[in-house]
């Protein structure tokens, strides 16, 4: 619950919304964010050869983001040198990712993408979003989801059903505390009636999923927890951004 009320308060500090959102980048952010799910997926089904092919999807994605105009994007042409490096971390986060799922090495995958995390993800952000006051609220909002997505992936691979259950319990805690009128529009920039009804129904997609995956990993059923966390991501995450930021 601390993550949470953590999160509340911090909603309150976040400087003013920029014109630019970075949009160009959202498409293959978000699949950077469904590689790294998948990997935590395949480790739990011991699929290493499906680690291995995200791997590679994540070093081919980074070249390919190599050739984003950055001024289209809100980022000074004259950073390219460390936006490259950015790209290039990825790069060898998913390189070492590749070596352990050859190894089939489930603990130096998770080190793997958690460096893919620290040193490209959230570098990257800190470095090109936080400073342009480009980190909107809502992107404060879904580290939170991201922390406890990335936890029950953990659990997955280890087999931890309690972390599992913990997690999953913050997670439908958190669409409770976002899901008031105040906080969507305030949050997500939701005014109207009918998009903040259109987006509660992604959030009780992830309640619903994380009871299950709950009951699942109460009961140590991991299959069941999977199931419920592909309809998490699917259902509820992946959705809603196909919605409203497409």
């Amino acid at each position: 619950m601390s993550r949470i009320f953590v999160l509340v308060a911090s909603l309150a500090l976040v400087p003013g919304l920029a014109g630019s959102e970075l949009r160009p980048l959202v498409p293959p952010m978000l699949d950077n964010l469904s590689s790294v799910n998948r990997i935590g997926e395949a480790v739990a089904l011991e699929q290493y050869d499906q680690v291995a092919q995200v791997a590679l999807e994540l070093m081919s994605r980074a070249n390919a983001m190599k050739e984003i105009d950055l001024e289209s994007v809100g980022i000074d042409p004259a950073r390219d040198a460390q936006w490259d490096a950015f790209l290039q971390a990825q790069r060898d986060a998913a390189m070492l990712v590749l070596v352990a799922a050859e190894k089939k090495d489930p603990q130096e995958v998770q080190r793997a993408t958690h460096q893919l995390f620290g040193n490209a993800c959230l570098g990257c952000h800190a470095t090109f979003r936080d400073p342009a006051r480009l980190l909107r609220p809502s992107v404060h909002v879904m580290t939170q989801f991201l922390a406890s997505w990335r936890d029950m992936n953990r659990g997955l691979a280890v087999n931890d059903f309690n972390l599992i259950e913990t997690r999953a319990r913050e997670l439908g805690t958190l669409t409770g505390v976002i899901s008031s009128d105040e906080m969507l529009e305030s949050a997500f920039g939701l005014g109207g009636s009918k998009q903040r009804r259109v987006f509660r129904g992604f959030l009780r997609e992830v309640t619903l999923s994380a009871e299950r995956i709950q009951e699942a990993a109460k009961q140590e059923k991991l299959v069941d927890v999977l199931d419920a966390s592909l309809d998490m991501w699917s259902k509820g995450c992946i959705a809603c951004h196909d919605k409203f930021r497409r």
